[in-house]
């Protein structure tokens, strides 16, 4: 799960939703200057990663899911030979 926050966008989403609380996806675009499709895509994926939920239209962050994600990819990068295989997208 560490991998999906090597997305800068899916970070920024993050970021917004833990520092906003409940957003829409339009909110969360106009914010990031990104298009609704682009954005939706994101948090679909986040969603599946437990580290988002959507509810009436709103997504919101799973603080608890996030720092466990976000010390997962800590540990991750620690491990790892940084000229190896890691890539970020």
């Amino acid at each position: 799960m560490s991998n999906i926050l090597m997305n800068r966008t899916r970070s920024r989403i993050l970021r917004f939703l833990i520092r906003n609380g409940p957003s829409t996806c339009g909110q969360i675009g106009d914010e990031l200057g990104q298009s609704y499709s682009g954005i939706r895509r994101q948090l679909d994926l986040l969603c599946d990663a437990r580290l988002v939920t959507h509810s009436a239209g709103r997504f919101q962050a799973s603080p608890e899911r996030v720092q466990a994600a976000a010390a997962s990819f800590r540990r991750t990068v620690m491990q790892s030979d940084l000229g190896g295989s890691m890539t970020y997208t």
